[in-house]
């Protein structure tokens, strides 16, 4: 009850004139996508001084375009910061106009979530902080340098390493949070396995390091899901000697026509890498199209080519596979560009690509009834789909789960066997069509039916809120909503899939947990399927730079670190 009609009609009244304040006032306009949209004179009185871009800017649309195409936001802007001062002028700028704050790395995440995953948000854009300084055996590099950057810096002074993805465009910053994996790996760990310290800007506007003797919680929540926390503006790792021999290898497999026979072929994949040496880095990759699969075997080996032939030569035999190369590399650079598949410092980003991706980690041999079940659909289904897709699982293990305690960080998947990647993508970038993303789904169900955990890298914007927090950080998930609390207790670092506060069931705005992106399917706002609660940042890898063409070649590097190159068109 509101009380007399006389007490309501001086509710109404006054409702009516806050309604028509908001939607007429100059400097206030209503979006329901981010809430109260403030005007560009209310932000820029706040952010004075700084490299600031608004909508309508000249640099803005370029600054402000997705990775991925069929998603697309609109920041409320994007701020270039310079120097760690700058970072934490912005941050507080954002808190204090309740503008949901974001940073945006190497800009590669799955959902845009460097953009903010909805309309309205205040973007850090970290491209201008490239310092790096090597003192002994430890690097620290601001979160603007990209892999490819590192690993040159790391190389030439000194031949040092770090256990990093390929794709050389990609971010530090997402990259390292989120798990981040390469060649090296199964040998070092995961790149966040190697940092001792991260310098963070927190939701009050000030800075400090976390590492395990100071803010040791903060630490933890950093190396699994940094953007929640705030944003890095360094991180520091101990590095490591570069590996002095490494074998580059492609291993052909047969075309498959038949679900039965792709199963068994993946079946004896599974068997073999289950117990292989540490010194092993192999996945298995394939695409298709409607004259069946085109697969290889591919990856690193830590060692002499002699030792990996003899490692691997009764698993080709036994697959009728033949080896299409097998290159021996004593120069660390050499091997990612062989890798990755693109000079490691380039200029540019990287082009976009129009794409639904998910994800699986399993923790064990899968049974060979589901194996046949997805050999079936993929057979029967998917190779008709109108998109090209690939699907890859890359071997985990080594050094990741046996040198790394799993409380050492709040990544969730310490004890993973494989982790599968599903990747559907519209052809020359065209509108992303009306089945692509129940093919997808359906790759990964036909498997999994009921998948209980994947990669936050590559990051799903269409699971559910319980069905990415169980999947991507499993029982971490109350100890990280309890340090959100304690860090940011007010939401100021959020996106849709970031960290909630607390115990509570969503603090955030309904702008922040319904979002918008590019309906590609339609060409309309909306996309069938609503973006969920949370952020992620972004993805370790570099997708597909066009559609492929040649018979040859899946021109583009992964997460993992290598090109496919199939025997027919994967498309």
């Amino acid at each position: 009850m509101f009380g007399s009609t006389t007490q309501n009609d001086s509710i109404h009244s006054w409702l009516f004139t806050l309604a028509f304040l908001l939607f007429s006032h100059p400097s206030i306009t209503y979006s329901y996508r981010s809430h109260i949209r403030l005007s560009r004179q209310s932000i820029d009185s706040c952010l004075t001084n700084l490299n600031v871009t608004y909508p309508g800017d000249s640099f803005f649309h370029s600054l402000s375009q997705t990775f991925n195409s069929r998603l697309s936001y609109t920041p409320a802007a994007i701020i270039l910061p310079s120097s760690v001062r700058d970072v934490e002028r912005l941050v507080t700028c954002g808190a204090r106009l309740k503008l949901p704050v974001v940073s945006r790395s190497g800009g590669h995440s799955y959902a845009g979530y460097g953009l903010g995953g909805v309309d309205g948000a205040l973007v850090a854009d970290l491209s201008s902080l490239k310092q790096i300084v090597l003192s002994g055996d430890n690097v620290v590099v601001q979160t603007g340098n990209t892999l490819g950057e590192v690993a040159t810096y790391l190389w030439d002074h000194g031949r040092r390493a770090l256990p990093h993805g390929t794709c050389p465009k990609v971010g530090t910053g997402g990259h390292t949070s989120y798990g981040g994996y390469g060649p090296y790996s199964r040998m070092a760990g995961l790149l966040m396995d190697r940092v001792v310290s991260a310098d963070v800007v927190l939701a009050n506007g000030t800075s400090v390091t976390a590492s395990q003797m100071s803010h040791p919680d903060l630490f933890w929540a950093l190396k699994g899901a940094a953007p929640s926390y705030g944003i890095v503006t360094s991180w520091t790792y101990s590095t490591l000697t570069a590996p002095t021999i490494t074998v580059s290898f492609f291993i052909s497999l047969p075309r498959y026509t038949s679900g039965d026979t792709f199963a068994t072929a993946f079946s004896k994949y599974q068997a073999f890498v289950h117990t292989a040496p540490r010194e092993l880095a192999m996945a298995f990759a394939f695409g298709g199209d409607s004259k069946g699969i085109g697969a290889q075997l591919t990856g690193n080996y830590f060692g002499s080519k002699s030792k990996f032939i003899n490692l691997v030569s009764g698993l080709v035999q036994d697959l009728n596979g033949s080896i299409s190369h097998a290159d021996e590399y004593s120069d660390w650079t050499k091997l990612l560009v062989a890798n990755g598949g693109e000079q490691l410092v380039t200029t540019g980003p990287s082009p976009p690509n129009t794409f639904f991706a998910k994800s699986l980690v399993t923790f064990d041999l899968l049974d060979d009834t589901s194996l046949k079940r997805w050999g079936d659909y993929l057979v029967n289904t998917a190779i008709h789909a109108d998109i090209g897709w690939f699907a890859q699982a890359d071997l985990y293990g080594g050094a990741i789960s046996s040198d790394f305690d799993a409380s050492s960080s709040s990544f969730a998947h310490r004890d993973a066997f494989l982790v599968f990647q599903f990747y559907g993508s519209s052809k020359d970038n065209a509108p992303y069509p009306s089945d692509g993303m129940d093919v997808i789904n359906k790759m990964l169900t036909s498997l999994s039916p009921n998948p209980t955990a994947a990669y936050p890298n590559y990051i799903d914007p269409t699971l559910t809120d319980s069905e990415w927090q169980s999947q991507y950080f499993g029982t971490n998930m109350a100890r990280l909503r309890e340090i959100k609390a304690s860090y940011d207790p007010n939401n100021v670092f959020t996106f849709p899939q970031s960290i909630p506060v607390g115990n509570m069931a969503d603090t955030r705005t309904p702008a922040q947990s319904m979002g918008t992106r590019t309906n590609s399917i339609s060409g309309t706002g909306r996309d069938d399927v609503p973006l969920n609660p949370h952020l992620g940042k972004s993805s370790d890898i570099c997708l597909p730079e066009a559609t492929v063409t040649s018979l040859t070649a899946f021109p583009f590097c992964l997460d993992s670190f290598h090109p496919f190159k199939f025997d027919i068109v994967p498309m």
